[in-house]
């Protein structure tokens, strides 16, 4: 009966997302918002919105790890597995705006969820100051964008690809929106208490679980946009969207849940934020040289998430020294 909960929670939060993003689409261009506004706000968001809503639903359901593996997995995978795994399928460009700016905020956020938890809490004050970054870094990406054209701006670039793509009515759109926030609502909760149960069964922390299966899942929007924009050429704005959700998920769901229920950090989590923080530095160099992920740097990326994952069997007792060639 886990099994259920979980993988059916997991698909409902990949149908509610995608629910969202097409709704709230449609509803903007109803209202004609820009499309910089509805990249930078209504894509970003529908597509990080499954770490919010399990974070979200873990902290009221009282499993403070999985609030926060959720996230930290989800960015980890982000960096080292998709964009790696699309880099070995096709070479990225970088724009350099794009890695300096974005890049820098996403590692300046992963730093500082890292010194936040060291006190072992991530209380509302926090929440807020997360919150607060996230609000200047949207201000800050909407001017430096502004009146630029759709090549040199990710958020337009995915907004019009979208715009071009959606034919709903604004009814149909709201009814869209709607269900993807009750589906979202309803598969968190079933994520969540499946991953729980799973946990429990197999003996295995929520922080495994969290970092891994739960992570995954709500990674699902990102890695199928990700990957279908690589077989398919398009290449251009898939490091921008990688790095853009992982900013919007330390800083937007970390924080808004922060603020509506404070959470408790495993120190287990800390060696995993470490990880999240120095998979961004990492990244940085590699995008800088040439301006350009190839495949060899997709393959090294990939490399290092395949590592990870050995760590986190080995912290769990899954695996020992001797089954790996380390003794």
């Amino acid at each position: 009966m886990a099994y259920w909960f979980l993988g059916g929670g997991l698909l409902m939060l990949l149908f509610g997302s995608e629910a969202v993003v097409r709704g709230g689409v449609t509803m903007a261009r109803a209202v004609n918002l820009p499309p910089l506004v509805i990249g930078l706000l209504v894509i970003t968001a529908g597509t990080s919105a499954p770490e919010f809503a399990v974070s979200l639903q873990a902290a009221y359901a009282g499993a403070p790890d999985i609030a926060l593996a959720n996230v930290v997995g989800s960015n980890i995978l982000n960096l080292l597995l998709i964009l790696g795994l699309a880099a070995v399928i096709r070479p990225l460009p970088s724009s350099p705006k794009v890695v300096l700016r974005d890049g820098t905020a996403m590692l300046l956020a992963a730093l500082a969820l890292a010194m936040m938890t060291r006190d072992g809490t991530i209380g509302k004050i926090e929440g807020y100051a997360l919150l607060a970054a996230f609000v200047l870094y949207v201000v800050v990406h909407f001017f430096s964008d502004w009146r630029r054209s759709t090549e040199h701006s990710v958020p337009c670039a995915r907004a019009i690809a979208r715009l071009q793509s959606e034919g709903l009515s604004g009814t149909a759109g709201l009814f869209f929106f709607l269900f993807g926030l009750v589906g979202l609502a309803v598969g968190s909760h079933f994520a969540v208490e499946g991953a729980v149960a799973v946990a429990r069964d197999f003996h295995l922390s929520q922080a495994m679980i969290g970092l891994t299966v739960v992570a995954f899942g709500s990674s699902i929007p990102e890695l199928f946009v990700t990957l279908v924009a690589a077989v398919r050429g398009q290449t251009q704005i898939a490091i921008g969207h990688l790095v853009g959700s992982n900013v919007f998920n330390s800083l937007g769901a970390v924080g808004l849940t922060a603020t509506l229920v404070p959470l408790s950090v495993n120190p287990v989590l800390s060696n995993d934020l470490l990880v999240m923080a120095a998979a961004s530095a990492l990244l940085l160099p590699l995008l800088i040289t040439s301006w350009r992920l190839t495949r060899p740097r997709g393959a090294l990326l990939v490399l290092t998430y395949a590592s990870y994952l050995v760590f986190l069997a080995w912290r769990q007792g899954l695996v020992t020294p001797a089954m790996v060639g380390l003794s």
